[in-house]
C-alpha cells in the first residue's frame, strides 16, 4: 500500500515479530555506520566503488539527526541491537530522506518500509507537503521499492536547486548520473 496522507494517519506498517522501529537511544548511534557499510556491500561494484562501499556517514551526522529528532532505528529484540536506520534532513526547505539502510540479513521483512513510514510521518507532522530522496533507478531495492511506497520520479524540470546540488555531488563522487534519480512522495494528497 502506498504511503499518503490517509495511510500516514493510520497504524504503522506491520513489523515482524522480534523487531521494533522507533527512535534510537544515544548509545546506539555508534552502531549505525557499520549498518550503512554492511548495507552498501550488496551494491554491484559498477554502481558503487569499493571505496564508496567502505565509507559511512560520520558520527556527527547521526548525532545531529538524533538531536533534531530526524533519526529512527529498526532494532532486533533478541539480542537488542539496531539493525537498520533512516535519517532525514531539511534540504532547501524540504524534507529529504538522506539515508536508509537495513542489514542485509534482516532485509525483505518490511523494516525498510516501516522506517520510511516513520520519516514520512515526521515530514507530514512537521508541515512538509512532500518528502524527497535520491537513489539508484535500476536496482529493485532502490527506485522500484520507493515507487511501490508512492514515490514518483522528479523530472529534471521539477528539480529544485538543493536536489540539483545533491545529484551533482553524487556525480562528483563517482556515481553514474544515468543511474541516479530524485524521487518525491506527496504527503498532503
Amino acid at each position: 500500500m502506498p504511503l499518503n496522507a490517509q495511510t500516514l494517519k493510520g497504524a504503522v506498517p506491520t513489523i515482524p515479530p522480534g523487531y521494533e522501529v522507533g527512535r534510537p537511544r544515544r548509545d546506539e548511534l555508534t552502531a549505525l555506520a557499520a549498518i550503512e557499510i554492511a548495507a552498501a556491500a550488496i551494491f554491484p561494484p559498477e554502481d558503487l566503488s569499493a571505496a564508496a562501499r567502505a565509507e559511512a556517514d560520520p558520527l556527527s551526522f547521526f548525532d545531529e539527526a538524533f538531536s533534531a529528532g530526524r533519526l529512527w532505528v529498526a532494532r532486533a529484540l533478541d539480542p537488542p541491537a539496531p539493525i537498520g536506520f533512516a535519517a532525514a534532513v531539511v534540504l532547501g526547505g524540504c524534507a529529504h530522506l538522506q539515508e536508509m539502510d537495513v542489514l542485509p540479513d534482516h532485509g525483505r521483512q518490511g523494516l525498510g518500509r516501516a522506517l520510511v513510514f516513520e520519516v514520512a510521518r515526521w515530514a507530514r507532522s512537521s508541515g512538509f507537503s512532500f518528502l524527497t530522496l535520491t537513489t539508484f533507478r535500476h536496482l529493485r531495492w532502490n527506485a522500484p521499492f520507493y515507487a511501490g511506497l508512492g514515490f514518483r520520479e522528479i523530472s529534471v524540470h521539477e528539480l529544485n536547486a538543493a536536489l540539483r546540488a545533491v545529484l551533482a555531488n553524487e556525480v562528483a563522487e563517482g556515481l553514474d548520473p544515468s543511474k541516479r534519480v530524485a524521487m518525491r512522495l506527496d504527503l498532503d494528497a
